[in-house]
């Protein structure tokens, strides 16, 4: 039996509500050699029940305890071989014709050294929590990453027009919450060696939080390019989206929306990220950029969230790892630091 050109991963944890309005807009696609698998980091509203009842067709793999989103999605990946791996949030809701659009410009000789593809996220309102009810808007969530010069990465896009961004763009990253990966890719730069035997495509010490933007840097150091694609329509349930220009006021109101481990995570992945990726003289090109960002939270964190400042504490003990997998990471680079510098602050 062949395998399906696409395997559709879900990572779900406690994701029962979203579940199908996700589930029905995939297999409503017109494209349809495709598989689909729930990697349940062990959910206790009923997901996996629900799947078994409602959608045999439907692989779920039960992790005994929540393993992290990095984690998760590697179980998925070395499991199932097919070319293109696309990644899928429960809260997603994709138009009928967004794979066919993807695989139409993935599949095409133009593309060939592209990793990553994304296409034009909306974002998706809840109108009645009771019942979950959900309201399509104009507004764009994500088009694709942006870095900025203060090495903060940020969702391109984010809280502006459906009318923007419609041609095909080459953009640092895509995404995790909808990205369509080949799978040659991710081979070529999964983390093996001292400590990770068995390799690792997101890396797991990040745990959940930023691992698509480590991926995509990775992806990007390794020569690899990242596409989104205007014409592939989807929608995302989401709260909270890293926007560029957003008002201090606004930052403060949506860190106080985050869960208290979302911030840990977020702040120390961001460290982890930098000592990993970064290109030395580059960071010297954008030190005053970077430690003017890094003081700034650093004074936040003093004043409203005391107890974030541990995340230093999880870098210091991360840190032999992380210098391990940079040395693994670098083995790997075929771009220079000025090709790089290409993508900070790149509108």
């Amino acid at each position: 039996m062949a395998l399906p050109k696409v395997t559709i991963q879900i990572v779900s944890y406690n994701s029962l509500r979203y579940l199908k309005g996700c589930f029905d807009s995939l297999l409503n696609q017109t494209y349809r050699d495709f598989q689909i698998i729930v990697i349940d980091n062990d959910s206790q509203d009923g997901t996996v029940d629900f799947i078994k009842k409602n959608y045999h067709h439907i692989t779920v793999i039960r992790n005994s305890k929540n393993a992290g989103f990095a984690k998760a999605n590697n179980q998925g990946i070395k499991i199932f071989h097919s070319p293109y791996v696309l990644l899928c949030n429960p809260d997603i809701t994709l138009e009928p014709d967004w794979l066919e659009k993807m695989m139409e410009i993935a599949e095409s000789e133009k593309y060939k050294e592209t990793s990553s593809f994304c296409g034009k996220l909306l974002k998706m309102k809840i109108v009645n929590v009771e019942t979950t009810e959900t309201e399509k808007t104009d507004t764009i969530d994500s088009c694709g990453l942006k870095i900025l010069k203060s090495h903060q990465v940020v969702e391109l896009g984010a809280g502006k027009s459906v009318k923007e961004f419609n041609s095909d763009r080459e953009v640092f990253g895509c995404s995790g919450a909808l990205v369509l990966y080949r799978r040659e890719a991710l081979e070529q730069v999964m983390l093996k060696g001292k400590g990770i035997e068995s390799g690792e495509y997101f890396d797991e010490d990040i745990f959940f939080y930023k691992e698509d933007v480590d991926l995509a840097w990775r992806l990007r150091l390794a020569g690899w390019q990242a596409h989104m694609i205007p014409g592939a329509i989807a929608y995302h349930v989401r709260a909270l989206a890293g926007a560029e220009g957003l008002k201090v006021s606004q930052v403060i109101k949506n860190r106080r929306k985050q869960h208290k481990m979302g911030r840990y995570y977020s702040y120390r992945n961001h460290l982890l990220m930098l000592i990993k990726n970064q290109f030395r003289s580059n960071f010297f090109k954008y030190f005053f950029p970077i430690i003017g960002f890094e003081l700034r939270k650093i004074g936040y964190l003093l004043i409203f969230e005391w107890s974030t400042l541990r995340a230093w504490g999880g870098v210091i003990k991360l840190w032999p790892q992380m210098r391990r997998k940079r040395k693994l990471i670098f083995q790997k680079t075929r771009i220079s630091a000025v090709d790089m510098q290409k993508w900070i602050g790149r509108n």
